[in-house]
């Protein structure tokens, strides 16, 4: 028999999952009914469950919330009128809602045999090939799976160490967690430069309205590229040599390999399913966005289904009750992630855009002072504990409203996620590090400064003059 606590947390529990699908459902509805009243709904619903599931909430999330419930109480004072406020919660509805969505493909993905397969032949491949291959499945695992991607190949990894570096003095032993370690970490960071399923890149999107994915997703990509390959070459200039009497052969499955060219396939499939949508239909792309995840996941876990006791019919329904299970633990990020949407609108009408424009006017003359303003700003403040996406969606609110010389919205928001990219490896304040620690048993200090500290702040450099010389010629 359940005592009073217990079923004080049941009743808590079942309140928090029904205001996150009031949320997602409110926000599907909103795509084809726009109103008002439905963006006041999906507040207060969300608002409600940010209230019940509290204990859940990090330094990072008080400190978000916090601002948004200072920021909001201030716009009411002034005198906020209710479309302005309205698209705040929309944007803030929408996020949490994505989200909460993008759980379903973390669900459905631990059932998923290709998962495994894919995660094990990336770690099984040998010394020559590892680097590129772990860095390649963090970004891959990471646009489709988030953190849980992240999570599977970091646990894959520690267990394969154990299992084959036990001949290996300490030092070696040590390289190789931290060479896999930030392989992993470096890939999965690249993912708010171009992924239309990342929020890194749709939080942008959203602050800035002007801004296409189209404008600014071939230039993320190749960006991705370039990251990738500096990361690469840091490793091998890095990597201590090895006596050959430490050197073993490492030989992956090749049955293993379809499992990766799947899960690469299932990627492909749901950025397509998305552009398909935008590009067919009137739906934007968020809207298309918001209803090819929850799709695509039904449908990945019926195919699974197929192959597992109980049918498709089965699995779905364990994919719904997974992903609903998982709605009051996500309460942390979804607390960050959502209160960027609302920010975005309330910076744009509190800040004095007037006074903003005449300080930019006065003290940024080109370009490229310009990019070196947002990029340190964006960085600086990520260092210190203010989640990035924050920053993004702020800076990119106002940029949007601003006249910036000579900066275009496309170059000013690839600024923004490149950035974004080179601190997320960075600062043990960032969930991704002490994520990352918490799976290989390293201190987030270690994680971050210690193992990605040279290329992160390497990239910084690289990234920051790059995209200086790109908007002082105007090419983006």
């Amino acid at each position: 028999m359940q005592g009073p606590v217990t079923q004080a947390r049941s009743v808590r529990t079942l309140l928090a999952q029904i205001c996150i699908v009031l949320v997602i459902a409110v926000s599907l509805v909103g795509i084809f009914v726009p109103s008002i009243v439905l963006g006041l709904t999906a507040g207060a619903a969300l608002t409600v469950y940010l209230v019940l599931a509290w204990r859940q909430f990090t330094v990072a999330t008080w400190i978000t919330v916090g601002l948004c419930v200072a920021l909001l109480s201030l716009a009411l004072l002034r005198g906020i009128d209710m479309p302005t406020l309205s698209r705040g919660l929309e944007r803030m509805a929408f996020l949490a809602a994505l989200l909460a969505l993008l759980g379903a493909l973390r669900v459905v993905a631990s059932e998923a045999p290709e998962v495994v397969r894919a995660g094990r032949y990336l770690t099984a491949q040998p010394p020559s090939r590892r680097y590129l291959a772990m860095s390649l499945g963090g970004h891959v695992f990471g646009l489709l799976i988030n953190l849980g991607g992240m999570a599977i190949l970091l646990d894959m990894t520690r267990r394969s160490l154990d299992e084959t570096s036990g001949h290996l003095p300490p030092a070696l032993r040590t390289w190789r967690l931290r060479r896999m370690t930030t392989a992993v970490l470096r890939g999965f960071s690249l993912v708010p430069l171009w992924s239309p399923l990342g929020l890194g890149l749709n939080a942008l999107l959203l602050a800035m309205p002007g801004l296409a994915y189209g404008d600014v997703a071939p230039a993320g990509l190749a960006a991705a590229g370039m990251f990738l390959c500096w990361g690469w070459f840091l490793d091998w200039v890095r990597a201590p040599r090895i006596p050959p009497s430490h050197r073993r052969r490492s030989v992956p499955d090749p049955a293993d390999r379809g499992g990766l060219a799947l899960l690469i396939v299932h990627v492909g499939s749901l950025g397509g399913l998305v552009l398909a949508l935008h590009a067919l239909s009137a739906l934007g792309f968020q809207q298309a966005l918001l209803i090819a995840v929850p799709a695509y996941s039904l449908i990945w876990a019926a195919l699974i289904g197929r192959r597992a006791a109980g049918g498709s019919a089965a699995a779905i329904r364990r994919a719904i009750t997974g992903t609903v299970r998982r709605f009051p633990a996500a309460a942390a990020e979804i607390g960050v992630f959502a209160s960027a949407g609302l920010l975005s609108v309330l910076a744009v009408e509190l800040i004095p855009i007037e006074r903003v424009q005449a300080l930019v006017a006065g003290y940024v003359g080109a370009p490229w002072q310009m990019v070196v303003l947002l990029n340190l700003s964006l960085f600086a403040l990520a260092t210190v504990g203010v989640n990035p996406i924050i920053t993004a969606a702020v800076i990119g609110g106002l940029v949007a409203e601003l006249d910036a010389p000579g900066l275009s919205d496309a170059a000013a928001a690839l600024c923004l996620a490149g950035t974004w990219g080179c601190v997320m490896g960075f600062t043990p304040l960032m969930t991704t590090v002490v994520y990352a620690g918490a799976l290989v048993r390293q201190p987030p200090m270690v994680v971050g400064f210690g193992w990605n500290g040279l290329y992160c702040l390497s990239s910084l450099v690289l990234w920051t003059v790059g995209m200086a010389l790109v908007a002082q010629m105007g090419i983006l």
